[in-house]
């Protein structure tokens, strides 16, 4: 089965631009421990990703998604990240070697 999992962005302030900057210096592992609370995660067999997803997932998790929030998609071998956007978007994050 695959888990979703949000990472919220914890009370330490950085401009969302700033936080994409820093993000493609030192890397999503460095960024996740410095900047977000530990991940809130649920199961899931399959997901919709369209305009209602967000109101699924701040309905699910019981939360409110906002700006710089992290979307973690974890099935098997694969792990998948996204950046909610300022427009409202899931910006793909892709970890380069």
């Amino acid at each position: 089965m695959a888990t979703i999992k949000v990472y919220k962005r914890n009370a330490t302030f950085v401009d969302l631009s700033n936080l994409v900057e820093e993000l493609s210096n030192i890397g999503l592992t460095k960024i996740l421990k410095k900047y977000y609370n530990k991940p809130i995660e649920h199961e899931a067999k399959s997901i919709v990703a369209g305009p209602s997803f967000i109101q699924f997932l701040n309905k699910l998790f019981r939360i409110q998604i906002a700006a710089g929030d992290i979307l973690q998609f974890e099935s098997g071998n694969h792990d998948k990240y996204f950046m909610f956007s300022l427009s409202g978007t899931w910006d793909e994050i892709i970890e380069l070697q």
